[in-house]
């Protein structure tokens, strides 16, 4: 007579379910910065190194946070599995990873405060900066220090302590704060710019306000919610959901900052220039000399427009500069 074992149900949606499907949704993005990566250096060739060097080291970054959260999630769901005291212990990769995010949104928003610095004009450009840059330092400090809290005591009891739990709703909750501060402070330089002068300027620097909106928007939204979640639910680990895709959020738009240039500064066409077409039944002939004088304006004309990011001479004095070129410039 065989004997029925007795089966034991464990649910797991709202503690490592929220792990795994956060980390599924951190590596669809993470595809997604492995072709923003490709098309900036296919695009961008001519960048300046240290800009060459800053998007190649967020992307290791944003590598090495994969492997860490993957590495985590392989050890309680498959390696472990089954054992129902591992699930409250917790292992060294997730607690590097979130070191790896916090060193991930600083070096992203430090890019952005350097952008506002070289937006802003005369000596109060360096208010905006010395207010954010302490609030931007602090966030991979607090994840340092909560880092090594919870290996020095690897249990999720320790790592859901009160002392704790301020600690990693300070550092999400100022990364939103920051992102916020950023978009903002960005959006406002970028109107400051607008003169009206040029039609074309005006064109660049309002795609530049909504490419400044979407910088913050997503980051800031997804560091918000998983405050909100931290703080409603302490005991669950549903935030993580909304957490673990946030370093590969801010590697995205820091990418996709520097991608869009191309577009932003591309003008609307207002008449097509075209080579003078050849009929079936004639021979081919070398274009006249009239012929080849459009081509050559065409030529031209389109190269100014692709290498040039001022409004012409004769819109604006010698010494103005506008915002949109410093901004593109980076």
């Amino acid at each position: 007579m065989s004997t029925t074992l007795p089966t034991v149900s464990v649910d797991l949606s709202l503690s490592w379910g929220s792990i795994l499907a956060g980390t599924f949704a951190s590596l669809i993005l993470y595809g997604v910065s492995i072709l923003q990566t490709f098309i900036y250096y296919v695009q961008y060739p001519k960048d300046r190194m240290s800009l060459k060097f800053l998007v190649v080291a967020v992307f290791l970054l944003d590598t090495l946070h994969q492997f860490l959260a993957c590495a985590g999630v392989w050890s309680y769901l498959v390696q472990y599995y089954g054992d129902f005291a591992n699930l409250v212990v917790m292992h060294p990769p997730l607690l590097l990873a979130t070191v790896v995010t916090s060193l991930v949104s600083f070096t992203v928003q430090s890019f952005f405060v350097w952008r506002i610095w070289s937006l802003s004009r005369g000596h109060p450009k360096w208010i905006i900066p010395l207010i954010l840059m302490p609030f931007v330092i602090a966030q991979p400090v607090l994840s340092i220090y909560y880092t090594v809290e919870g290996l020095i005591t690897p249990t999720v009891e320790a790592v859901s302590g009160p002392l704790l739990m301020k600690l990693a709703n300070a550092s999400n909750g100022t990364a939103a704060a920051v992102d916020v501060t950023i978009a903002i402070t960005l959006c406002t330089l970028l109107a400051m710019g607008r003169t009206g002068f040029s039609d074309r300027t005006e064109r660049i620097l309002f795609r530049l306000i909504i490419v400044s909106v979407n910088t913050g928007l997503w980051t800031a939204l997804f560091g918000l919610l998983a405050v909100i979640l931290l703080v409603t639910l302490p005991q669950d680990l549903v935030f993580s959901g909304l957490y673990f895709p946030l370093c590969t959020l801010y590697c995205n738009t820091l990418l996709a900052t520097l991608n869009v240039r191309q577009f932003v500064r591309s003008t609307d066409v207002g008449e097509a220039y075209q080579l003078p077409s050849v009929t079936s039944n004639s021979k081919v002939k070398t274009p006249s000399r009239s012929a080849r004088t459009v081509v050559n304006v065409s030529m031209e004309t389109t190269k100014a427009s692709h290498e040039t990011f001022e409004p012409s001479p004769r819109n604006r004095s010698p010494h103005q500069e506008t915002d949109a070129t410093r901004v593109l410039q980076v």
